[in-house]
């Protein structure tokens, strides 16, 4: 696929937040995994309705299709298994639907294996390696261009996951999390995580789920050290939403795209949005690319 490399690339919104907001119920700790089964024509419309918007990045409803989390759930080890390996399959379909034969890019999304906000819930990396290795397998034998590693906030899981995925040929990005402008929010030096991205080669290094506040005084430490290719796709609201997706204070979109012409200016090689956007978010983030 080709792309302007001199304009950012444009990564989609939301999709649990958006679902939630067109009505439909998102109980954790599922969250929207069941929504590929149960609502698969909803999490279509929402993929078309990002590339509409001006998205030629979307990424797959994966972020909670494990096996772990179908067990946590209540279902039992072999029904979670089915029902895990069914929403993944459901969330890549879904994907390529909407894109059908446009120029776009699908990032297999992959999460942390427990909350994406508290990292000291990791499992631990003799059980971490055997997850990864199933959600990475998945991924690399389904029909996406890019294995995005999102959220992660925490060094030892992010760690594992690289180790797991080297030898996977495609695309890898990695995205992380942070507390301040200094740390992960395991309260890990940016500066050791973007010494395991450049150990790893991965070829995009990211910040997401973190307010557009934490970024801005983030970015110039991280572009000090990082050289490689950047991106930021912040939450929409001005802090840390709640574990449901919920925020007390959401940005204007005019207020988050000046946020957005920022990183552009910084030289970001993709932009987008996290969650409490909406495709009206991305399509001001798209008229200002446009703009340029």
């Amino acid at each position: 696929m080709n792309f302007n490399n001199k304009k950012p690339l444009i990564m989609d919104g939301a999709m649990g937040t958006e679902l939630m907001r067109r009505g439909i119920e998102l109980p954790l700790p599922l969250w929207s995994a069941m929504a590929n089964i149960d609502q698969s024509k909803h999490v279509t419309e929402i993929h078309e309705d990002y590339i509409e918007s001006g998205s030629n990045v979307i990424t797959t409803n994966t972020f909670r299709t494990t096996p772990r989390t179908f067990i946590k759930a209540g279902y039992s080890d072999l029904d979670s298994l089915k029902l895990s390996k069914q929403a993944f399959k459901m969330a890549v379909k879904a994907a390529r639907d909407a894109r059908n034969d446009k120029n776009i890019l699908i990032a297999g999304s992959i999460a942390p294996l427990e909350d994406c906000y508290v990292p000291s819930k990791f499992p631990g990396s003799v059980i971490a390696k055997k997850e990864y290795r199933f959600i990475t397998n998945m991924v690399s034998n389904s029909c996406v261009d890019i294995m995005l590693f999102e959220t992660m906030g925490s060094y030892d899981e992010i760690e594992v996951a690289l180790q797991v995925s080297k030898d996977v040929e495609m695309e890898k990005w990695l995205s992380i999390i942070l507390k301040d402008k200094n740390h992960l929010l395991d309260d890990t030096k940016i500066e050791k995580v973007i010494g395991l991205a450049t150990e790893y080669d991965v070829d995009m290094l990211l910040i997401n789920c973190t307010s557009t506040k934490i970024i801005n005084n983030a970015l110039p430490s991280f572009l000090n050290i990082w050289k490689g290719k950047w991106g930021t796709y912040p939450n929409a609201g001005e802090s840390m939403p709640t574990k449901e997706g919920v925020f007390t204070s959401i940005l204007s979109d005019n207020e988050f795209s000046e946020y957005i012409r920022n990183y552009i200016n910084l030289g970001a090689s993709l932009v987008g949005s996290c969650c409490g956007s909406t495709p009206d978010t991305v399509q001001k983030i798209s008229n200002i690319i446009h703009s340029l």
